[in-house]
């Protein structure tokens, strides 16, 4: 069974070996509990692009694979692969972690093939149900439509997430992932769309006003200040939407408005003072 865009079934045709993650599980199996509600996790991730000397239109060629790719293994032998928002073990701690994979090169070759990319990965016990949205998941069809229905009376979406996104939906998700919007660095994860002001325009003598502009303009649209993010830009301000902001058909209206104002207030302001 499949859930997710056209663009990523192909991992339906995906396979691994599982035994190195079953026998994890198994070895720790009295310590678990409720055994059968943990599985066995790879998650795979993008090598950082080097952005050293590039220009922004070579960083755009270069930006990385935007999901995290993950091989999940229950105590029963079934099999998934997934592709996520999010990193499960940031969102879910793991249990116990394998911290040397006689099999990591294996996984490493399969994620290359499928991103064209190299990648880092980690291994650990998880219970379910995951705290991250799959965009798209393969697994057998008895497991998934329990999960996805269990997720259903919990209140939770992680495996049936995948089920809401099309073709209009991914696209949307991988060009903001880690992409750009007007002057804004955009960053998605499992909490919100996460905007970042970086304003190249503004010397280094407004940044302060103008960072307590886009304080008041934050205020003024309902918005919260997104959380802490290594950028490597000076960053005015921040802000986040709601992460089903994805799905309207013009999903950054608020956001639009709000860089609107800046924009006007910033000329005013400039001009005055100069």
């Amino acid at each position: 069974m499949y859930f997710g865009p056209d663009k990523y079934k192909s991992i339906e045709r995906i396979d691994f070996d599982s035994s190195e993650l079953l026998n994890f599980l198994e070895s720790k199996k009295d310590r678990l509990d409720v055994y059968h509600r943990h599985v066995a996790v790879v998650t795979c991730y993008s090598n950082e692009h080097s952005e050293i000397n590039l220009t922004e239109s070579q960083k755009e060629l270069q930006k990385k694979f935007p999901f995290f790719m993950n091989f999940l293994v229950t105590p029963s032998n079934e099999k998934l692969i997934g592709l996520a928002i999010s990193n499960p073990m940031s969102t879910n701690p793991a249990i116990y972690k394998l911290q040397k994979m006689k099999d990591e090169e294996n996984f490493k070759e399969i994620f290359k093939n499928f991103t064209n990319e190299n990648c880092n990965l980690q291994c650990g016990i998880i219970k379910l149900p995951l705290k991250t949205r799959f965009v798209s998941i393969t697994g057998p069809d008895e497991f998934l439509k329990k999960e996805i229905f269990s997720e259903r009376v919990l209140g939770t979406e992680s495996f049936s997430f995948a089920q809401k996104v099309d073709g209009k939906i991914i696209e949307r998700l991988e060009k903001y992932k880690e992409g750009t919007f007007k002057i804004c660095k955009t960053i998605i994860n499992d909490e919100g769309i996460n905007f970042f002001v970086i304003d190249k325009s503004v010397s280094d003598e407004f940044r302060p006003l103008l960072s307590e502009v886009i304080s008041l303009l934050r205020k003024k649209h309902n918005l919260c200040p997104a959380k802490y993010f290594a950028l490597n830009e000076k960053v005015i301000g921040s802000f986040t939407l709601d992460f089903n902001t994805i799905f309207s058909e013009n999903p950054f209206v608020q956001v639009e408005k709000l860089i609107e104002e800046y924009e006007m207030i910033k000329k005013d302001l400039i001009r005055h003072f100069v």
